[in-house]
């Protein structure tokens, strides 16, 4: 009987260690912070993440950023709202970009001139996601 209490433990272990590891914002430079304005073309609350796309011209270049944001049920927990902001406004985005250069960040703010200025994480508290992009940059060199 201890043997399957040890394995079924075990089993949970590897298991969350697996799902903070999907949730982990490794993927993202949490030491600094961008902004980019432009139109927003999509606002989706649906899970795993909140997702928005952001059309901007950059230099007489149009990009296309994917933005990522928390779960559904985080962001009613502590933004209290989903009106944030309308599709096809123009918007400025406030948050973290991806380390690999890619047109991708993790939302911190949205002001929007229609529903004002959303703070939705002010800081990256995971000193994980540190660790892990360190092991990551160490493994591909």
């Amino acid at each position: 009987m201890k043997i399957k209490h040890l394995l079924c433990l075990l089993a949970f272990g590897l298991c969350s260690g697996v799902i903070s590891a999907h949730h982990s914002f490794a993927i993202y430079d949490i030491d600094q912070k961008i902004q980019r304005t432009g139109v927003l073309k999509k606002l989706q609350f649906s899970n795993p993440h909140i997702q928005l796309v952001l059309e901007i011209d950059h230099q007489g270049k149009r990009e296309t950023w994917q933005i990522e944001s928390m779960n559904t049920q985080r962001w009613d927990e502590s933004v209290k709202t989903r009106a944030v902001a309308t599709l096809g406004e123009t918007v400025t985005i406030t948050g973290w970009p991806a380390r690999n250069g890619e047109l991708s960040m993790l939302l911190s703010a949205i002001d929007s001139p229609s529903h004002g200025k959303t703070l939705v994480l002010n800081s990256v508290k995971q000193s994980s996601a540190r660790n892990a992009a360190a092991a990551i940059e160490k493994h591909s060199r």
